[in-house]
């Protein structure tokens, strides 16, 4: 009995509904743990090593900031210097100076060349420095022991013909620090080179900037609280493996040279190769030469089975790379303890809502159990049948009146859908007549005149409903071919009204009056009286003698035919003037041309259903399609691939599958209809 009333609630629409939900809910909840996981991995790895290229492009424009002041400090100081080439002891205040101006400047020299100045003897070379004591004092510095003129930094610039900035070096028995030079060329007018101008900076500050960059993001990483560059030296010393725990920067030099690094010893006395061929991992290497090569980028390497990331750039003007490395460990250990609070609220959120659903969903669904018998006889045709009375203004009242409506509904449709039925049936039937009719009034048994040798037509239309506005006829009277194309404003039944006129007016006009202007004048003050819905049409009328192949024609606002010439394998528009379309105007004055046509010639007409008619992307077929259609007839020289000539079938033909094929999938938006009419050689 325990067993039953354990297992009975659920059975129940709301005991499967929770258990549904909840196990929705735990497959969503077991993917967004993944994907937290996954992507709190990425956002955090992503998060840190943006930090780190953040900081190597803030420490990078700080050190070109640097080097660039210390640049123009020397550029407005070569000015002076040019004004005092007549009195060389000035030198001395100039680099004096130049001290005073820059901070960052701890040293420089003016250095001509070997006997510029005859009276100062071969070596001459102002020189002010920063002693010890952070005073500017002056000196000659070249002597018999130091021949400033076999120096680096007097060599490579005068070689190079440009600025240079120096490798950096230790400065022993002056200010004893790390140092660079930046040596700039001076010329006279005749382009001659009498001196070297410098400025020295030093270096130190770089290596304090690297250590803070290191310290504060280690700090926010780590959750550290390393607060100066002595807390982090000493947990360098304490720690072995601190190279494998915490993220520290490096600069390397133009050689690999180490100019600024975590462990000191390192600095100008080792470098980056050295270390990176203990390891078996060749791209360890890699990164080496694409920073001495002034490479960027971001690359993983395995030390000792530990993933480092690695990001560098390199330094403008120095020739110098920086690098940031970061432990991969330090990112998942970040990771996995998000994942882990994460995971926990969800789970939490879990039990709460399992409960929370469990309670709605009992209370929610209590009612549809009265309306299950209601349901029943309903669907049994008892459309009388009584309702369950509901107390509540819910969802419940909602189903219990939606029901009472689909009630009355129900017996209204049943009534009213026996009189659509019937009435539906009846306007079908009636349309399919009108169809009939009017498709009953075109040309439609081809060839038309089997016993003429002498002229061949084939003519079809496709309307884009039941019935269509667009009309085609013709007919031969006195050895002339009289023939129309039209095209109705509109669609529907009110167009195949105006149609069904427009072609019986054209037949019994014609067969009175040979002109096409005529012809056309008459229709269009028919068409025009008393036209109350505004509608025309576009008309093309023509008179072809068939003995001389002389052409009659007006055209009222429709498209210009095409004229195929076989025999010269050409095409072109036949020329039109532009008439009002026919029902527009009364009175209106429309003019006639003519033209004469060649025995193996064509004449293609159509209704804009065929040059606007749309694909699915809304693209017109246009007359250009038109005229690839006739330039491949042209070039085959035949139908088809068993050699027939080109008859007017042939071309209609082929012109509906081209337009078929670009049309495709989409809706026919317009009647389409094409008539073609060939004047046969004898």
């Amino acid at each position: 009995m325990k067993y039953n009333s354990y297992i009975k609630p659920f059975r129940t629409l709301y005991a499967r509904i929770t258990m549904w939900i909840m196990l929705t809910v735990l497959v969503v909840f077991v993917i967004i743990t993944y994907l937290v996981t996954y992507f709190g991995a990425k956002g955090v790895l992503l998060g840190s090593t943006e930090n780190a290229k953040s900081r190597m492009e803030i420490t990078n424009q700080r050190i070109n900031t640097v080097m660039h002041a210390v640049e123009v400090a020397v550029y407005n100081t070569i000015p002076e210097v040019e004004l005092s080439l007549d009195k060389p002891d000035d030198m001395y205040r100039i680099v004096r100076r130049l001290l005073e101006i820059n901070p960052y400047i701890v040293g420089s020299t003016v250095a001509f060349e070997p006997y510029y100045y005859k009276e100062k003897g071969e070596q001459f070379s102002p020189y002010a420095y920063r002693s010890v004591d952070n005073n500017i004092q002056t000196k000659q510095l070249g002597t018999s022991d130091y021949e400033y003129h076999y120096m680096d930094w007097y060599q490579i610039p005068k070689l190079l013909k440009k600025n240079y900035w120096s490798e950096p070096y230790y400065d022993r028995g002056g200010g004893e620090q790390m140092m660079t030079t930046f040596s700039h060329p001076l010329y006279d007018k005749k382009g001659t080179l009498y001196a070297i101008i410098t400025a020295d900076i030093s270096l130190e500050w770089v290596s304090d900037l690297l250590r803070k960059s290191d310290i504060d993001f280690n700090n926010k990483a780590l959750e550290l609280n390393i607060n100066s560059e002595a807390e982090l030296q000493a947990e360098l010393e304490n720690d072995s493996d601190f190279f494998y725990h915490y993220a520290y920067s490096y600069i390397i030099g133009k050689g690999g040279t180490y100019i600024a690094h975590p462990m000191r010893e390192r600095i100008l006395n080792d470098t980056y190769f050295n270390h990176s061929m203990k390891y078996n991992d060749s791209i360890d290497n890699l990164i080496g030469y694409e920073m001495i090569d002034g490479k960027s980028g971001m690359r993983t390497i395995n030390r000792d089975g530990t993933d480092f990331i690695v990001s560098y750039s390199p330094i403008e003007r120095t020739g110098w790379s920086m690098a940031t490395v970061i432990p991969n460990n330090l990112i998942t250990n970040r990771s996995f303890k998000y994942a882990t609070i994460i995971v926990g609220v969800m789970l939490l959120g879990l039990l709460v809502l399992f409960i929370i659903c469990r309670s709605i969903l009992k209370r929610a669904t209590r009612p549809l159990a009265l309306f299950a018998h209601s349901a029943d006889n309903i669907a049994k045709g008892n459309l009388n049948a009584s309702l369950p009375v509901i107390r509540t203004h819910d969802e419940m009242k909602q189903l219990h009146d939606s029901f009472a409506m689909m009630q009355t509904s129900l017996k209204q449709q049943i009534e009213e859908l026996k009189t659509v039925n019937a009435q539906k049936g009846r306007i079908e039937g009636e349309l399919k007549v009108a169809s009939d009719i009017q498709m009953s009034m075109l040309p439609k048994i081809y060839p038309p005149y089997p016993d003429r040798q002498d002229i061949d037509i084939f003519g079809s239309l496709t309307p884009a409903k039941a019935v269509g506005g667009d009309l085609f006829d013709f007919y031969i009277r006195d050895e002339k071919l009289f023939f129309v194309i039209g095209d109705v404003s509109g669609k529907g039944v009110p167009a195949s009204l105006v149609m069904a006129v427009s072609r019986t007016l054209f037949r019994i006009v014609s067969s009175h009056l040979e002109e096409p202007s005529g012809i056309m004048h008459q229709m269009n003050e028919a068409l025009s009286d008393q036209n109350d819905s505004n509608m025309f049409v576009t008309l093309f009328i023509g008179s072809l003698d068939l003995r001389n192949g002389h052409l009659q024609y007006c055209n009222g606002g429709h498209d210009a035919p095409l004229l195929v010439n076989l025999k010269e394998k050409s095409h072109q528009l036949l020329d039109c003037k532009s008439n009002l379309p026919v029902g527009v105007m009364p009175g209106f004055d429309f003019e006639s041309q003519e033209t004469d046509i060649d025995t193996d010639t064509l004449i293609f007409l159509y209704t804009d259903g065929l040059t606007e008619a749309e694909n699915i992307q809304h693209q017109l077929f246009t007359e250009a399609r038109i005229f690839e259609v006739a330039q491949q007839l042209l070039t085959d020289g035949t139908a088809s691939a068993d050699g027939e000539p080109v008859s007017a079938q042939s071309v209609v033909e082929r012109m509906a599958r081209a337009v078929h094929q670009f049309v495709g999938d989409a809706e026919q938006s317009d009647d389409l209809t094409m008539l073609a009419i060939k004047r046969k050689n004898i």
